[in-house]
């Protein structure tokens, strides 16, 4: 099976820049692009920061622009978020006995779990002892199946991650998703897989030393996550690239001197 993560989309009211950029207009395109580039996907996650303020309208505009998708989605919060706002506008997300935004759901033979590590007011995660024991619960109910974790917050600087780390080690978590830094970042902490990709609007700078928070507009990416005999294989895709596409086998392209002098597909 097959799909696609997202992340930090940072929604506007009424459809407002943010950092010179369309938030709006950024995801309908990629929801543009899976609509018609990956007709065969199961679902759509998104990893958080939905919004940007976690205001009402906000998440009325998320709403609206939700309606150009064709395949199913499952949203999860993060620390842009606000829960009371994002509940009102999507009853319809589960919400657990403590009032926090976290579900499981199963397709074919792989289970999915929705963690919220939303700590309101703060841009750092958390995962509180409440949390822990859902997660705890969720894990112990159907542990045959493969199981995939879904958070916003990186887990490395987790308010509770040595907690989850010991929960979800030892191959009970297959793969680890997150969003949050608005940059890739794949590999394995304490021994579980895990991985991040581009948000869909402004992406972070990585510069080690530097006293700023630097941003860019580097290409939106999302993740085509395959899932195929308990394996994991994630295809970057650069939605919004708009540079040539040639025939690799075709002379006149090797021998082409410039972009510009690349024959036409």
């Amino acid at each position: 099976m097959r799909f696609i993560h997202i992340t930090d989309m940072h929604i506007t009211a009424d459809r407002r820049p943010l950092y010179g950029l369309s938030p709006h207009d950024r995801l309908a395109a990629a929801f543009e692009c899976i609509n018609r580039d990956f007709t065969d996907i199961s679902f759509v996650m998104m990893t958080g920061d939905l919004v940007n303020r976690g205001t009402i309208p906000e998440y009325e505009g998320l709403r609206e622009v939700l309606k150009v998708l064709d395949a199913p989605y499952y949203l999860l919060l993060g620390n842009h978020d606000r829960r009371e706002a994002f509940c009102e506008i999507f009853p319809q997300v589960p919400v657990d006995g403590n009032g926090f935004v976290q579900f499981d759901f199963t397709v074919e033979d792989n289970r999915f779990i929705v963690m919220d590590t939303l700590d309101e007011g703060k841009t750092t995660g958390l995962i509180c002892r409440q949390r822990l024991d859902w997660l705890a619960g969720q894990l112990e109910s159907q542990a045959e199946m493969d199981t995939y974790l879904f958070i916003h917050h990186p887990p490395l600087r987790l308010e509770g991650g040595e907690e989850l780390s010991e929960m979800i080690g030892a191959g009970r978590v297959k793969h680890l998703f997150f969003g949050h830094l608005h940059r890739p970042l794949h590999g394995s902490w304490k021994g579980i897989p895990m991985s991040s990709q581009f948000s869909t609007l402004h992406q972070f700078v990585y510069k080690f030393g530097s006293k700023v928070m630097q941003g860019s507009h580097e290409p939106p990416i999302f993740g085509a996550v395959n899932l195929v005999a308990g394996n994991v294989v994630i295809n970057p895709h650069s939605y919004l690239d708009d540079s040539p596409i040639f025939n690799l086998r075709s002379k006149s392209a090797q021998n082409a001197a410039s972009p510009e002098d690349l024959p036409p597909l």
